[in-house]
């Protein structure tokens, strides 16, 4: 995939069928998917989830899976995890990539589009326990401000 330029997209079906893919795929599970092993190869790839069909939309709920390896309820079902600045990359700049909006998107950079959230604790601080949890309370889509937690 590296050699020929592809991306890969991960998502977090085992956070919600974690138990169900090692009933079915037995000791082969613990990689699915491969987070750690696609980190370390040097491919391109992002991170998110099919929203409603299999697992939640919850970009914190993907995040913490992924830095975790537990499903919700809190049963350990992956053993392929990253650091969550990996994750944080790999479902904000590196998913721009599938779009072909790299330039555009991904990161705060001067000329690209001004998207962002402001959150109600920090992704890098909190116990690691907590990052499902974690709220927006603004968010910005083009410079604009689209929600806004009361009272702020």
């Amino acid at each position: 995939m590296k050699r020929l330029g592809l991306y890969a997209g991960l998502h977090s079906r085992p956070l919600i069928q974690g138990a169900l893919m090692h009933k079915v795929h037995g000791e082969r599970a613990w990689d699915m998917p491969p987070f750690r092993r696609v980190q370390d190869s040097g491919i391109v790839w992002g991170l998110g989830s099919d929203a409603t069909a299999v697992t939640t939309s919850n970009p914190f709920y993907t995040l913490w899976f992924a830095v975790t390896g537990k499903m919700i309820g809190g049963r350990q079902v992956n053993r392929q995890t990253i650091t969550r600045e990996e994750a944080l990359i790999a479902h904000t700049r590196s998913n721009a990539h599938f779009v072909f909006q790299e330039s555009n998107l991904g990161s705060i950079q001067p000329g690209k589009y001004a998207d962002l959230l402001v959150l109600d604790r920090d992704y890098l601080k909190v116990p690691v326990e907590q990052i499902k949890d974690i709220k927006p309370v603004m968010t910005m889509v083009g410079g604009k401000i689209v929600h806004q937690t009361k009272g702020l």
